[in-house]
């Protein structure tokens, strides 16, 4: 029974080597099981009344979608005005990955 067990351990650890990176949300620090980071890109310290958040997705590096796009995030929320600009990125196991754009503004 513990030949099992360290054979099944083993396995999975090998087979995450092949996925490590499959799903990756491209930017900041990975870690190899779980990724959840949030980087600030731009901010003005000015004080802002909307918040428009959008993200993409990859699954298995494979399969990809969404629109995280500043253009697509002005539109939506009618900022005219971005005042801060933030990334959150996350990630389990290559298997899925994400990055959320997060801007606040002014009309």
């Amino acid at each position: 029974m513990n030949r099992v067990l360290s054979f099944s351990i083993l396995l999975v650890l090998i087979s995450s080597l092949f996925f490590i990176h499959c799903a990756s949300p491209g930017f900041g620090p990975r870690g190899f099981l779980y990724t959840k980071t949030k980087i600030g890109i731009f901010g003005t310290g000015e004080t802002s009344k909307r918040r428009a958040t959008s993200c993409v997705h990859s699954v298995l590096g494979l399969l990809s979608y969404g629109d995280a796009s500043l253009e697509f995030l002005k539109s939506r929320s009618k900022i005219q005005n971005v005042t801060e600009t933030n990334w959150t990125t996350f990630a389990i196991l290559g298997i899925y990955a994400n990055l959320c754009v997060e801007i606040s503004g002014n009309e």
